[in-house]
C-alpha cells in the first residue's frame, strides 16, 4: 500500500480546522499500519508536528483512502460506497450544523478533509478508543453503549426531518438509495455455507428478500441506518465509569427503519445467550436513548414504543440472513485473513466470487470459525421452522 502525500495546504486546513488557532507547521510525516484495518479503504497514520505558543505538539490523524487492491477498489465504487460516505461527512453533516443538531458530536469521528480518493479524520486511538475483536461476542455494556451512538445516528435524521419538513430520501435520494443488495445476485456468492439437504430453498428466498428488507419501508417510519454495524465499525472506550462508543465507517448506509440497523446489530455482535437473556430489555434501553435525543430537540413519540418493537420483530429475517453470510468473512480469523489480503488474485476469489472452497477450508481450519457459522445457521433454521 502506498501512503497518501499531503500538501503544506493539505496539512494547514487539516490542523486549522481541530484547532482554530494559529500555529506553524514544523513537520509531516505518513505511517502505514502493521497490520489490516479494513476490507473496503486502506488506512494510515498522519501526523504533524507543529510550533504553537513556543512549543512543539504533534497531531495524529488516521487517513482511509480507496483500496489499492484492483477488486475492492472495484467493488467500493460499483456500491456506491466512497460517495456515499464523501457525501455524509460533507453534506448531510452540514445540513444538521446548518439547523443546529449537534446530536451526533462524540459518536463519530470528526472529519477534517475531504477529497476524491481521501479522507483525514482525527486519530480515536488516541483518544483511547480501540477496536474490538469480532470472535468475541460484546458484553452488556458494551451493547448499551453502542445502542446509545445507534440512537444519536437515528434520531439525528428524524430530528432534521421534523425541523424541514421534509424526508431525507427526497433531498438525498442518491446518497441513502441501497447499493449493496440490489441489483445483485446474492445467490451465487452467499449460499455456500448452506448444505443442500437442510433449508436450502428458504434460504434462496430469503436471500431475495434481503433486497426487499433494505428499501425504506412503507409501514415503519424510516431514517439514515448504518447498514453495515458489526464489530469493526464500531470502536470502544472503556473507563471506571462507562463505555463510550463511536461509530465509523459509512460507506453503506441507507434510509431505513431503526430496527433494521438494531436488529443487525445485535446479530452481528453478540450471542444468542445474551440476546435470549436480555433482548426486550436493550431494545428498551435503546428506545428510551432514541426518546431522549428527541426530548431534546422538543419532540417527542415520534416512534412509538410498540411501532420500534414490532419493526425489530420484522427485521430478524433480515439480521439472520446478514449475519450467516457477513460471518463467512468478517469472524476470519487474523491468520487466514492475512494469508487472503496478502495474495489480490486470492482476495478477488473469496470476496467477489466464489466462496465455497475457501468456507470449507476455514471450517475446518478454524474451530471458532466453524462455531459462529454453525450457531447462525441454527438459529436462522428454527427461525424458519417456527415461522
Amino acid at each position: 500500500m502506498e501512503t497518501p502525500t499531503f500538501s503544506h495546504s493539505d496539512c494547514q486546513k487539516i490542523v486549522s480546522k481541530k484547532l482554530n488557532d494559529d500555529f506553524a507547521i514544523v513537520e509531516v510525516r505518513n505511517s502505514t499500519f502493521d497490520h489490516k484495518n479494513g476490507y473496503l479503504g486502506d488506512h494510515s497514520l498522519l501526523t504533524v508536528t507543529i510550533k504553537r505558543n513556543q512549543c512543539n505538539e504533534s497531531h495524529n490523524f488516521f487517513v482511509k483512502t480507496l483500496p489499492t487492491v484492483p477488486s475492492q477498489r472495484q467493488f467500493l465504487l460499483e456500491i456506491n460506497g466512497f460517495f456515499k460516505e464523501q457525501r455524509f461527512f460533507t453534506r448531510y453533516l452540514d445540513l444538521l450544523r446548518k439547523h443546529s443538531i449537534k446530536v451526533l458530536d462524540g459518536a463519530i469521528p470528526r472529519c477534517f478533509l475531504v477529497n476524491d480518493e481521501t479522507f483525514v479524520f482525527d486519530d480515536l486511538v488516541t483518544k483511547g478508543y480501540t477496536t474490538l475483536p469480532s470472535r468475541v461476542p460484546l458484553d452488556l455494556e458494551s451493547v448499551k453503549a453502542a445502542l446509545t451512538t445507534f440512537a444519536k445516528l437515528h434520531a439525528s435524521c428524524i430530528i432534521l426531518e421534523e425541523k424541514k419538513q421534509f424526508r431525507l430520501v427526497d433531498e438525498f435520494e442518491e446518497e441513502v438509495a441501497e447499493t449493496f443488495y440490489s441489483d445483485k445476485d446474492l445467490t451465487h456468492t452467499q449460499t455456500m455455507t448452506i448444505p443442500k439437504h437442510m433449508f436450502m430453498e428458504k434460504f434462496l428466498d430469503g436471500l431475495d428478500q434481503q433486497k426487499l428488507f433494505a428499501q425504506p419501508s412503507t409501514k415503519f417510519r424510516n431514517t439514515i441506518c448504518h447498514g453495515d454495524p458489526w464489530t469493526k465499525n464500531l470502536m470502544f472506550k472503556f473507563d471506571d465509569r462507562d463505555v463510550k462508543c463511536v461509530m465509523v465507517d459509512f460507506q453503506s448506509y441507507r434510509y431505513c427503519p431503526p430496527g433494521q440497523d438494531v436488529m443487525a446489530f445485535l446479530h452481528l455482535t453478540t450471542d444468542k445467550k445474551l440476546r435470549d437473556e436480555h433482548l426486550d430489555q436493550v431494545l428498551g434501553f435503546y428506545h428510551d436513548e432514541l426518546d431522549q435525543n428527541f426530548g431534546k430537540h422538543g419532540l417527542k413519540g415520534l416512534i412509538p414504543r410498540d411501532e420500534f418493537f414490532d419493526s425489530c420483530h420484522y427485521f430478524k429475517q433480515f439480521a439472520l440472513l446478514q449475519t450467516l453470510t457477513h460471518f463467512q468473512i468478517v469472524i476470519m480469523s487474523d491468520e487466514i485473513a492475512t494469508e487472503v489480503m496478502s495474495d489480490p488474485s486470492v482476495a478477488q476469489f473469496v470476496f467477489f466470487e466464489n466462496k465455497y472452497d475457501f468456507v470449507v477450508s476455514s471450517w475446518h481450519r478454524d474451530p471458532i470459525f466453524r462455531k459462529m457459522n454453525l450457531e447462525a445457521l441454527d438459529e436462522l433454521r428454527l427461525f424458519f421452522e417456527n415461522k
